[in-house]
Formats: C-alpha cells, sequence, structure tokens
C-alpha cells in the first residue's frame, strides 16, 4: 500500500467457486459491504473499499468469471484468449492446483498495484485447498480468512506460517441456514473490521523493516529461561526480539521471516525440530531448515549419544555450506545443553 490512503479505492475479494457455492458466494459479498458501509465512519471520505467476487470453479463445463483469473496465470490481458473450457485441464485436481495459481498470481497483481484490501474465502474441501494456497501467499498483515468445513481438523497445510484465519463452518456449505447465516456473518464481520483497522490505523508492517534490527529466536518450554536471559539482554540493547516456539512450524515461521527481510540475525538456541526430523517427533522441521538463514547469510538437545551426533551432523552440514561463515558463531551453554 501507499503511504496515503486519500482519493484511493480498495477492493475486499469475496472468492469461491460459484458453480457450487454461488448463493453463499453472494450472500458473503453482500454482508461484506454492508459491514464495510456501517465501519465507513472510520476512514477517510475520499477513501473507497469496494467488493469485487472472484469465481474460482475448477469445472470447465461451468463457466462465469475465471477468464480474467486465468489470464492472470498465463501472462494475458486478452481475456478472449483465454477461458476455463479451453484452458483448465480435464483432471479435477490439476485444474484446481491451475486455478489456485491463477487465484495466487490475480491477488499479487492486485496487492502490486495497491488495490487488495483484503480477502475472505469459503470452500470445503477442495475449495479450502484451492484457495488457502493463494492466500497464505499474500503478506503478513493483509486481512485473509477462510470459512472451511476443514478448519478443526489439522489445518497445517492450509495456514503454512502465515496469519489466515479459518472459521469452521459447522455445518457443511450448502445454502444459508439459521446456523451458516451466524457463521458468515460473524466472518464477514471479522475481515471487514480487519480492513478498516488496517486502512484507518494504515500500518504496513513492510514500513517497520530495517527500522529496528530485529533477532529471531527459537524456544521451548526446558530453554525459557536461557531465552528470556537473552532477550532481555538484546531488549536493553536495542534489538528487537521475536520468540518462535519450535515446534516445527515455528522455525519454518522465523526462516520466512528471515527470507521476507524482517529478521536481520537468529539465534537457533533450540533445535529440537531436527531431533523430530531425524529420529521421529510431532514437532520435526523439514530437511530445508537452516537452509534460508544461510542463503540470506544471516549468522545464526535430549536424546541417545548416537542420536546427538546425527542432530550435530545435519546442522554442522548446514553450517559449513554457508557462504558466510565468518557471520557464524556457535555457542553451547555452560551449564549443559539439550538437544
Amino acid at each position: 500500500m501507499a503511504s496515503t490512503v486519500a482519493d484511493k479505492v480498495f477492493r475486499v475479494f469475496c472468492i469461491a467457486t460459484a458453480d457450487t457455492k454461488l448463493e453463499e458466494l453472494l450472500f458473503l459479498s453482500d454482508s461484506v459491504q454492508s459491514n464495510l458501509d456501517k465501519f465507513h465512519n472510520n476512514i477517510s471520505a475520499s477513501t473507497k473499499v469496494e467488493v469485487t467476487i472472484v469465481d474460482v470453479s475448477a469445472n470447465k463445463k461451468e463457466k462465469k468469471g475465471e477468464d480474467e483469473i486465468l489470464s492472470s496465470y498465463y501472462g494475458t490481458d486478452n481475456q478472449q484468449q483465454v477461458s476455463s473450457e479451453n484452458i483448465l485441464p480435464n483432471d479435477r485436481g490439476e485444474a484446481i492446483a491451475v486455478m489456485s495459481k491463477a487465484l495466487e498470481l490475480f491477488l499479487k497483481k492486485n496487492l502490486d498495484n495497491q488495490i487488495l484490501a483484503g480477502a475472505i474465502g469459503l470452500g470445503g474441501s477442495g475449495g479450502t485447498s484451492l484457495i488457502s494456497h493463494a492466500l497464505k501467499s499474500l503478506p503478513l498483515g493483509i486481512p485473509k480468512l477462510i470459512v472451511s468445513t476443514l478448519a478443526s481438523g489439522n489445518t497445517s497445510h492450509y495456514i503454512g506460517t502465515s496469519d489466515l484465519i479459518l472459521i469452521p463452518s459447522v455445518v457443511d456449505i450448502c445454502g444459508i441456514n439459521s446456523i451458516s447465516q451466524v457463521v458468515y456473518s460473524n466472518a464477514v464481520a471479522a475481515v471487514a473490521g480487519m480492513v478498516v483497522g488496517r486502512i484507518s490505523g494504515f500500518k504496513d508492517v513492510t514500513s517497520t523493516v530495517t527500522k529496528t534490527p530485529t533477532i529471531g529466536i527459537t524456544m521451548n518450554g526446558v530453554t525459557t529461561i536461557c531465552v528470556n536471559f537473552v532477550k532481555e539482554k538484546l531488549d536493553k540493547q536495542g534489538f528487537e526480539t521475536l520468540i518462535f516456539h519450535a515446534t516445527g512450524l515455528g522455525g519454518r515461521a522465523m526462516e520466512d521471516l528471515v527470507t521476507s527481510g524482517f529478521i536481520q540475525g537468529v539465534l537457533d538456541i533450540t533445535t529440537t525440530e531436527v531431533a523430530d526430523c531425524l529420529v521421529g517427533g510431532i514437532m520435526a522441521c523439514d530437511s530445508s531448515r537452516f537452509d534460508r538463514i544461510m542463503e540470506k547469510k544471516i549468522s545464526a538437545m535430549r536424546t541417545t549419544i548416537d542420536e546427538n551426533k546425527r542432530g550435530a551432523t545435519f546442522i554442522a552440514d548446514k553450517l559449513n555450506k554457508s557462504s558466510s561463515s565468518s557471520k557464524i558463531c556457535i555457542c553451547l551453554p555452560g551449564r549443559g545443553i539439550s538437544f
């Protein structure tokens, strides 16, 4: 977003598969606009926030409004050359993947053009997979929410390390009824409030990058005392510290922020995610752990003896491959180490 919102027209995108969720999509759109109108006194009179319906139907036989989305995917502004009938694959899974990537590029284009103010979607299993992939690619702080039938299960695949919000639909997404109306109404009120709050406050998280040196630190219950001690020292020296719970996703979230430029230094005090990765566990990192820290050239346990050696070798191999070894320091706690 630009430094001023005066005389701007922002858009909130309401996203669903219109071939199966048209009634719900229209209800969502109307409700978002109604809530935005109620909140309008909180933003500049010269600033407009409009609602745009985005149809991401992956069914070739149902051709409604997908052409603009697919044009983003195929890199053309000529919608006459692009349509779901002659572009989408016959296989449903492949068609969903194409439409999901197309939606991601469409949203990015609107973000780059300083139009995107927020996005809300709804879907079952296919719709959630399609929409979430695109929404979680949006920057931190952009309001993004999905009403989903899958929101009460294991949602890590859909959210990743983003700030995407999932709201359980409670009932299946099949028409408007006394239950779904309450759920949808709460969801649209939430996204409308976030959009207006972001525009009126206009605090873009990217504007804080590099103003204060930021250090990412990994932590769990065992390392809390150590991390708190280090955090206090760094805070007094003027650093901002971001603490990440070493749950598998915590390490990934930290590395995502390293890649995005939010974090300028790393204290990887809690490397237990590596142990879970190597010997089995529910809080495991993946094989890319430490790679992005090394790529950004940012400096950067209780198991059996053999497992400790394997974990140490994993970390050492990553550090030895770094092109900025002079910026890396390995510190071992004087009173013991837990891997």
